[in-house]
């Protein structure tokens, strides 16, 4: 099966063309994880703020570990301070140090090591209150298989012992193999079914489609990988990745060149050019074109209207919920579309 390609200049026309879609989703109860990064931490704890009442789980990624397998990391005081005023439920990230391969395959080869980090996990969720934790380790191998799935195995069973959530976030893809650089060190190394047998619940990132020439998470992309998964993560331990920022790309030649834009810079796009944009019915992402100097450009940006639409995919599977990656980088017409909590 060959993975879904977008062809730039197809997308580009087609794209100006297309009115603005609206979807309806109602509400329902569902698990809602949102994650928080170091480097988005003002801009995510401004909104936490705002919108603490409709987040179940905080997911900061604030926790590694270095080459000399030693975990290190914790909460600023900020976000201490937010996660106690808002009593909020915590659920760390734990990941390989800039997913450096060779960390993580050091901690797969060494008992030692990998009993520390559990040991080390434990004592800290108690210390500092946590829920749980969720393995972030990425750019692994796919020969360490199997060492991953031992590992997790095992740490889902001291973590369980011990009253403690486990979840892991796993790359997504469609195929059982393929000879590319994606499979081979980012997605090939999980075992849907053993990873969702051993854990709490799969944050499946149904999002960065390596072969897309637009979006980073289109719907069609999104069905692939749940298609794909239908009969390995059961739907009540599926968390569903929703990204919240944009892909930017050069038009000639046809680039990418941003990974990780924000909501809020799209504004500011808007704001200070002239452009033209939509919504892209078929792909279910938001687009945006627009000239800078001699230069032009086009962005693939979520919003409220592709939010909704894969929240409606949540909803209507019965998944468990979804994870969202990441506070600070989203419209905030998303809030919109949630419950507060009881």
């Amino acid at each position: 099966m060959k993975r879904l390609k977008f062809f730039s200049s197809l997308i580009f026309v087609i794209a100006l063309f297309l009115a603005p879609v609206l979807c309806s989703a109602e509400t329902q109860s569902f698990e809602r994880l949102f994650y928080l990064s170091p480097a988005k931490e003002k801009t995510g704890i401004e909104s936490i703020k705002k919108n603490y009442s409709k987040i179940d789980i905080l997911a900061p990624q604030v926790y590694g570990i270095g080459p000399h397998l030693i975990t290190v990391g914790g909460l600023s005081a900020k976000l201490q301070k937010v996660v106690k005023d808002y009593n909020l439920k915590v659920m760390p990230l734990i990941a390989n140090s800039a997913f450096r391969q060779d960390i993580i395959h050091n901690l797969l080869i060494s008992e030692t090591a990998q009993n520390n980090v559990i040991a080390f996990m434990i004592k800290e969720a108690k210390a500092k209150n946590f829920i749980g934790w969720q393995f972030d380790f990425e750019n692994i191998s796919y020969k360490d298989k199997d060492l991953y799935s031992t590992f997790i195995e095992k740490t889902g069973k001291k973590l369980k012992e011990n009253s403690l959530l486990f979840s892991v976030a796993a790359v997504s893809r469609i195929v059982d193999y393929e000879n590319t650089d994606a499979f081979k060190n980012w997605s090939g190394v999980f075992d849907y079914k053993k990873i969702a047998d051993a854990t709490d619940f799969v944050s499946l990132m149904t999002y960065d489609d390596n072969n897309s020439m637009g979006p980073s998470s289109s719907i069609l992309f999104v069905n692939a990988v749940l298609n794909y998964v239908k009969d390995k993560i059961p739907a009540e331990k599926l968390s569903m990745g929703i990204p919240l920022y944009y892909w930017g790309w050069t038009i000639s030649p046809y680039k990418r060149i941003r990974s990780g834009g924000s909501w809020q810079r799209v504004q500011n796009i808007k704001a200070s050019t002239a452009c033209v944009s939509g919504f892209f019915e078929a792909l279910g992402v938001s687009w945006l074109s627009y000239a800078y100097g001699s230069e032009r450009y086009l962005i693939w940006f979520e919003d409220k209207k592709s939010f909704e639409l894969k929240l409606n995919i949540v909803k209507n599977n019965n998944f468990m919920g979804f994870s969202a990656w990441v506070l600070g980088d989203e419209d905030p017409a998303i809030w919109d579309l949630l419950e507060k909590r009881s």
